[in-house]
């Protein structure tokens, strides 16, 4: 700290520790003796009063004002960052797929940070963190950053952990930390398929905070940043998808009422949602006509009929939606709020994904109308599955949106624990809904592949 002398002598009289008489402006000692008197002028003296300090306030008095404050502000430039390499993150995984939900929900991902990130939990600033790191790590084949993305990670889901244990577990914070941590277990090649487990622990979120949750806000966000991954999941369990049920039908498409459409203001986007509403119910005609076709015991033919007549009305409405997306480059009045530049790419893949679920529900008829008239042993056997007549060539073999060339047999594929996804997959897989599980290279992210979920 700062100190200064108790005397007010001239220099030289303080440094010789003799009584100085203080005339001015040179002490007359000093004029005595032939010398030019120094003067009054004594400048600071710095001490160290460090011990002095400590022994009279405690440990807690040796910190300095910029030690006590430079944490603080090593943290607010930390937050800064992460912010902006988030919106990096989302640019170059989801450029499309993000700006579609920019017309589809009121509070986007950055809306969302900007606005509530001082409130965010631990959990959910360790998997921001995670995310822009691994995305940082992968770019430039940094193994370092790599690994410090994983004890990230790590930390996230400790923390995870804690929040669902808490009163805050439904919070739209909690679900954003899921959700954010799932995506990191996607991207990141050495968790494989780990992400399907976390998946479930997504989809019990959701459910225990009700459609209600999900129709307006951040929640809508968080439910269209992570639904054609559920779709996925779904498919390779060959089970039936919880957003095919009507309630959830309803979140899906707000467009029935007229502050909707005023907020939506996009006919493409109408489009894109009520297509996902049909693509939903897809995985659960896939487990039924599944279960149906190799079950020893034959259908009730009044459960058949009414799986027929689903399968049939749902096809019906996905060839509209198909008609809707018909030109690469439609009009401004059917693309309204949505950028110009990315329409394109979301009528493509919006398409394609229609495509694909249409070809599997032309499959799943064939094969129930089969079964019906007693040729579902011929259609199911081992033998047909390795026959060039096998039912779902048509499906397996439509390639992934995007793709210029049909990619070898999907079965074998396995994620590789040494590969990181780097680039747009996510965003063309996205915007298939779901569907582009089903695709040979499953749009370049292997870890989505269900084609083993079709083959009966």
């Amino acid at each position: 700290m700062v100190g200064v002398p108790r005397s007010q002598g001239c220099v030289r009289c303080i440094g010789r520790k003799i009584k100085c008489d203080m005339t001015r402006p040179q002490c007359r000692r000093c004029l005595s003796q032939g010398i030019a008197c120094p003067g009054y002028d004594r400048g600071l003296k710095f001490q160290d009063q460090t011990q002095s300090l400590t022994r009279k306030y405690g440990r807690v008095s040796r910190s300095s004002m910029d030690e006590a404050f430079a944490p603080n502000l090593t943290l607010e430039a930390l937050n800064v960052q992460t912010k902006v390499s988030f919106q990096h993150w989302l640019d170059d995984h989801f450029p499309s797929y993000a700006k579609s939900m920019d017309s589809r929900a009121d509070v986007n991902w950055m809306d969302f940070i900007r606005t509530r990130w001082s409130f965010f939990p631990p959990a959910l600033v360790w998997a921001f963190r995670a995310l822009t790191s691994l995305h940082m790590g992968a770019l430039h084949d940094d193994k370092e950053v790599i690994m410090c993305a994983r004890h990230m990670y790590s930390r996230g889901i400790r923390h995870l952990a804690c929040l669902l244990q808490s009163k805050a577990a439904l919070s739209d914070e909690t679900l954003a930390a899921a959700i954010l941590l799932g995506g990191y277990e996607v991207l990141d090649g050495n968790t494989g398929y780990s992400w399907i487990i976390h998946s479930r622990g997504i989809r019990h979120l959701l459910c225990a905070r009700g459609p209600a949750a999900h129709v307006h806000g951040v929640g809508r966000t968080l439910i269209l940043s992570w639904q054609p991954f559920i779709v996925a999941d779904a498919f390779i369990n060959s089970e039936p998808c919880f957003l095919g049920d009507p309630e959830w039908a309803r979140v899906s498409v707000r467009s029935e009422s007229t502050e909707d459409q005023n907020q939506s203001g996009s006919l493409l986007v109408e489009t894109m949602d009520r297509a996902f509403n049909e693509v939903a119910r897809c995985p659960g005609y896939l487990a039924v006509t599944k279960e149906i076709v190799t079950s020893d015991r034959d259908a009730d033919p009044v459960d058949l009929a009414a799986l027929l007549d689903c399968i049939l009305r749902s096809r019906q409405n996905l060839m509209y939606c198909r008609s809707k997306l018909e030109e690469n480059r439609p009009p401004p009045s059917f693309i309204g709020e949505i950028p110009e530049a990315t329409a394109p790419t979301l009528v493509q893949g919006s398409r394609g994904g229609v495509d694909s679920a249409i070809a599997l529900l032309n499959q799943l008829t064939t094969m129930l109308q089969s079964h019906v008239n007693g040729r579902a042993n011929a259609l199911s056997g081992p033998a047909s599955l390795n026959n060039r007549s096998d039912p779902w060539r048509i499906v397996a073999m439509r390639p992934a949106v995007g793709s210029a060339s049909q990619s070898p047999d999907p079965a074998h594929l396995e994620p590789n624990p040494s590969t990181y996804v780097v680039g747009d997959q996510m965003d063309k897989f996205s915007l298939t809904m779901g569907m582009g599980s089903l695709a040979p290279d499953a749009c370049g992210c292997p870890q989505f592949s269900a084609h083993k979920a079709i083959a009966f």
